[in-house]
């Protein structure tokens, strides 16, 4: 359970450090970009799918993938909006494919075990066929 929690906890840090450059955080020398806002997105951008990477690892709760899958479509979003200073309906639309995903993620999950179902059933009947052709063998 503890490495579930790791990883939980991997997963929400992943779509969270997306936001650290709204901390405030000035820095003397930006490696090259016009600001250190600019920076630390995309030093944190770089860094969350890594992050994400090492913490679906540890087999986190998938309830948790939400959170990241929220961020990264807000931030798409607002990234290909004519509004920069402002997230405006990014966050809607992003809700809107949390949506969407949870659904095929259910979706998926349904068929996945209705397939499963079937196969035993399958492989239930071939044994008792096999059971049945072996007892009248003798």
């Amino acid at each position: 359970m503890r490495n579930r929690i790791i990883g939980t906890f991997l997963v929400i840090l992943s779509g969270l450090i997306t936001y650290s450059d709204k901390l405030g955080f000035e820095f003397d020398y930006n490696f090259g970009y016009s600001s250190t806002d600019n920076f630390i997105f995309a030093i944190t951008t770089t860094l969350s799918p890594i992050i994400l990477a090492i913490g679906a690892n540890f087999r986190p709760l998938r309830i948790s993938f939400i959170f990241p899958i929220f961020i990264f479509s807000a931030n798409l979003f607002w990234m290909v909006s004519d509004d920069d200073s402002d997230m405006g309906y990014s966050y809607h639309y992003a809700f809107a494919v949390v949506i969407c995903f949870v659904l095929l993620i259910l979706f998926v999950d349904k068929f996945i075990k209705k397939e499963k179902y079937y196969k035993n059933k399958v492989s239930l009947l071939e044994a008792l066929l096999d059971l049945k052709i072996a007892i009248h063998d003798k």
